[in-house]
């Protein structure tokens, strides 16, 4: 339904899509690519409980090496899935995921907390698609974050023949 009411259209070729850059030495899967309200880019889903700033390195980094084969590229987007039960009583929320259960208390609170078992709510979806069409500053962190990465592990990039060294 969600795909549906913002008209996006999936490309299949590009779908769990090996994305490499040879002269960066990395590689990545994108999960998609997309055209959304009539822009073309990379969509990137997660079931997190936020849009977490980190995945924009994630997601510049398929950038760099598409832009050479995808006309008209122009942005990124997170489509973030989740599921939760809220408490009917205190608004606690109840995330159940990979068999762990997390509680979290609302804040600022609106009221007491239950002190016995909460009244769980049944289980309702989360959406959240967000824009990030700014993408160079995240690709030069994300090299730099990788060249971190190659000087914090130079001994193992080493013994393993990894170019650079």
């Amino acid at each position: 339904k969600f795909m549906d009411e913002r008209n996006v259209v999936i490309n299949p070729e590009f779908i769990e899509k090996r994305i490499v850059h040879f002269g960066e030495r990395y590689a990545g899967t994108i999960d998609a690519l997309a055209l959304i309200d009539g822009k073309i880019g990379v969509l990137d889903i997660k079931t997190s409980q936020a849009v977490y700033r980190d995945y924009n390195l994630q997601t510049a980094a398929y950038m760099e090496p598409l832009e050479r084969d995808v006309k008209n590229l122009e942005t990124r987007w997170i489509f973030r899935i989740d599921q939760n039960q809220v408490c009917l009583r205190c608004g606690t929320t109840l995330r159940t995921k990979g068999g762990r259960e997390k509680i979290k208390i609302p804040f600022p609170r609106k009221g007491p907390v239950c002190k016995e078992e909460h009244a769980w709510s049944e289980p309702r979806g989360v959406i959240e698609l967000k824009e990030f069409p700014f993408w160079k500053e995240d690709y030069a962190a994300f090299l730099a974050a990788k060249g971190l990465w190659e000087w914090e592990n130079e001994f193992w990039l080493k013994r393993i023949g990894y170019a650079k060294f």
